[in-house]
């Protein structure tokens, strides 16, 4: 049963890959006036007209609902494990529906906020539709907790970004860790990190790296 959504992944990917990464670098991106949680947060029309108004690229792209400072920390913050929460999360949505996932994400071991945790959790629900069986598979191979992706891997991580995330999640958050340029625990092809961040995500969010 995972053939079908497997094949349908690798055919959509490509595509999906070059709307999301080839001009990332060139076109709107997010940037803020460096006032830590009194900053100013919006898009301009790309790095040169944010820097022009003396304001730091803070990830490609226009900003969404999680581009606010709280959830800029939490995006960094849970780098190395928030594959694994969405997945708990997503578990919990098959007895709680919705509502549930949307607890789940908002509860302190992840901590997203208003309309960015109901961004993550129609995320989690579009896996659930596109990529069930691929999930299921990890899960019988006891390959679920491995999110490395390489360059021909089809995993529940690679069929999210081919079904859920152009013209859904990524315009919806706004804030990704590949536009940030945060490595996670999904390692991805350097050309996939936006290259015109300005901030050191280390030093600006040190003190809530515990």
């Amino acid at each position: 049963l995972a053939t079908p959504q497997i094949a349908c992944t690798k055919e959509k990917l490509p595509s999906v890959r070059k709307a999301l990464y080839e001009t990332q670098n060139d076109g709107p991106v997010c940037a803020f006036d460096n006032r830590w949680a009194a900053s100013n947060i919006t898009t301009f029309e790309n790095k040169d007209a944010a820097h022009d108004a003396g304001f730091l690229v803070v990830h490609c792209g226009a900003c969404g609902a999680c581009s606010n400072w709280e959830n800029l920390i939490i995006e960094y913050t849970t780098r190395n494990n928030m594959a694994a929460l969405a997945n708990k999360c997503a578990m919990r949505g098959l007895f709680g529906g919705e509502d549930e996932i949307t607890t789940c994400i908002m509860e302190p071991a992840i901590g997203f906020t208003g309309q960015c945790a109901l961004c993550w959790t129609e995320d989690i629900v579009c896996t659930k539709k596109h990529c069930s069986f691929i999930f299921l598979q990890s899960q019988i191979t006891n390959n679920v907790g491995n999110f490395a992706v390489g360059p021909d891997d089809i995993t529940s991580a690679t069929c999210e970004e081919a079904h859920c995330e152009v013209g859904a999640f990524v315009p919806c958050v706004g804030a990704t860790r590949r536009r940030m340029n945060i490595i996670s625990s999904i390692p991805r092809p350097v050309e996939e990190q936006c290259q015109i961040v300005d901030v050191d995500w280390a030093e600006l969010f040190a003190e809530y790296d515990v």
